[in-house]
């Protein structure tokens, strides 16, 4: 193409190369990629964002087992009728529970003695990973599994402890309590083939509502978050339940025994839904 002087003559000059169409094609893709890629990257940061610490509560089974065949052994019954299950059968939670097989009568003189009569299970629960929040009651589960033995739990000679040694008194919480917590409470009651689910809290979790002076929970029984900021050796609790085994004909063994349920905090760091996204976001 020529550029015309004002002298009439013209010289030729040279214009820009057409793009291609392939290379437009890849600028094209470049720039989604980059819009789909930092969309991505928004979506990683608000999931991190969004990520919270958990919890863990952790049962010490050793030391559960290890207080009810001491007791067993005192009573003149074999230390092996106390075991631990790491499942509870249904109707509890597959959690870690304290199992303790109950001897048939003693008084037949043709009773087997290594014979079961059943099983007694019991659970405390929360346990495994849950939200720094605190807990407000735990929940005890009993399955009474013999065919001729009455459980029964004594709240009033259980207690409760939280990170010290000071003891706390237990309480099983009832629909629209008015009454003075010092009464004595009704021993729970659980026969051949029944289940109880009950919640508990200690005394001083409770106070008056002043308009109707219904006893209600006012502080939670538990303070998670404050128990993970302490030592190992105190973000511990324990939940000591008195249960007495009575044989409904009379005949028997009659055992009581102190279940110490203990466990301990520990804090689960929050893990990304995507894996190593956060070594990319913290870099």
């Amino acid at each position: 193409m020529c550029r015309l002087l004002y002298s009439g003559s013209c010289i030729l000059t040279s214009l820009p190369a057409p793009v291609s169409s392939m290379e437009i094609d890849i600028l094209l893709l470049t720039i989604y990629l980059i819009c789909i890629g930092y969309v991505v990257y928004q979506m990683a940061l608000s999931l991190e964002a969004q990520l919270e610490d958990k919890a863990k509560i952790v049962p010490e089974p050793e030391v559960w087992l290890a207080a009810i065949q001491d007791q067993l052994t005192r009573q003149g019954l074999p230390a092996e009728m106390a075991t631990v299950v790491e499942a509870g059968p249904p109707p509890l939670k597959p959690v870690p529970s304290l199992r303790l097989a109950i001897p048939r009568s003693r008084s037949s003189p043709t009773a087997d003695q290594t014979e079961s009569d059943g099983q007694m299970i019991v659970q405390v629960l929360p346990q495994g990973a849950l939200p720094i929040q605190p807990i407000k009651t735990l929940t005890v589960q009993v399955v009474n599994q013999t065919r001729s033995f009455q459980v029964g739990v004594d709240w009033d000679r259980s207690s409760f402890t939280l990170m010290t040694n000071q003891v706390r008194r237990v309480i099983r919480p009832i629909p629209g309590m008015r009454l003075d917590l010092a009464l004595p409470q009704v021993i729970s009651t659980i026969n051949p083939s029944q289940f109880l689910s009950t919640p508990i809290t200690s005394e001083e979790t409770f106070g008056r509502d002043p308009n109707t002076q219904v006893l209600q929970l006012v502080s939670p029984l538990v303070p998670v978050d404050q128990l993970l900021g302490l030592p190992p050796t105190l973000s511990v609790y324990s939940l000591d339940l008195v249960v007495q085994l009575t044989p409904l004909t009379g005949r028997g063994p009659r055992l009581n025994l102190l279940l110490p349920f203990r466990f301990r905090l520990e804090r689960l760091p929050a893990k990304s839904p995507i894996p190593y996204v956060h070594l990319i976001l913290r870099r």
